[in-house]
């Protein structure tokens, strides 16, 4: 019997290859690697996206407009420089911290009625001199009247408002752009203060309020 065994033939291994599953398994092995492989790629190029840099465009309707001459100005007297040697103040601005003395000296009267002063009354020598714009602006209005001597008011970017009285030969007109220093006509005098003679009535707002023009000019 164990002789019979020993000369039965052994049955050999079949080639893998052959093999009726091989193939298939290949197959599906080599299809989940290729969905896993689409999937990480795509996962990869999402998430760069999202980390990366956004280019964003921008419009010339958006892109906000900058004036091109917009820039700090420091108000300046509104007449030549050279006569501030020969310029006085010869009425104040009203201001009720002030003396008891300058009060008194910053009152108009006409017809025996006293009002403030809401700017100042610059003179030199009692001659006519060019009125210049303190700061550049607007012209907001020209008044023409002959009682107070005519008045320019010119708006500023940074909120302030600078009024002109008693001028004539009057050079702007409402809606005019100026630039500081420019010639807004000459001082002259008014019946309404005949006492302060041939002078410039000057005024400063700050957002519609007034105040003294010396506490910016170096008087």
């Amino acid at each position: 019997m164990r002789e019979e065994n020993k000369n039965k033939p052994t049955p050999k291994k079949g080639n893998v290859t052959k093999q009726r599953w091989f193939w298939p398994v290949i197959y599906a092995s080599f299809s989940i690697l290729l969905v896993a492989g689409v999937w990480g790629y795509s996962a990869l190029t999402n998430s760069s996206n999202e980390t990366g840099t956004k280019k964003i465009t921008v419009s010339k309707e958006e892109t906000p407009s900058v004036e091109t001459n917009a820039k700090a100005e420091s108000m300046k007297y509104p007449f030549k420089e050279a006569l501030l040697k020969d310029a006085k103040v010869i009425q104040d601005y009203y201001d009720v911290e002030a003396s008891e003395e300058s009060r008194e000296g910053a009152l108009l009267v006409f017809n025996q009625t006293f009002t403030t002063s809401d700017g100042i009354a610059i003179s030199v020598n009692g001659e006519g001199f060019d009125v210049l714009a303190a700061l550049s602006g607007t012209v907001e209005e020209v008044k023409d009247d002959s009682f107070i001597g005519n008045e320019v008011t010119i708006s500023h970017s940074n909120g302030m408002t600078t009024k002109y009285s008693s001028v004539g030969d009057i050079k702007v007109k409402k809606g005019d752009k100026v630039e500081q220093g420019q010639t807004l006509g000459k001082a002259i005098s008014n019946e309404y203060n005949p006492t302060a003679g041939t002078h410039l009535y000057f005024e400063v707002m700050q957002e519609g309020k007034l105040i003294n023009p010396k506490s910016l000019l170096a008087f």
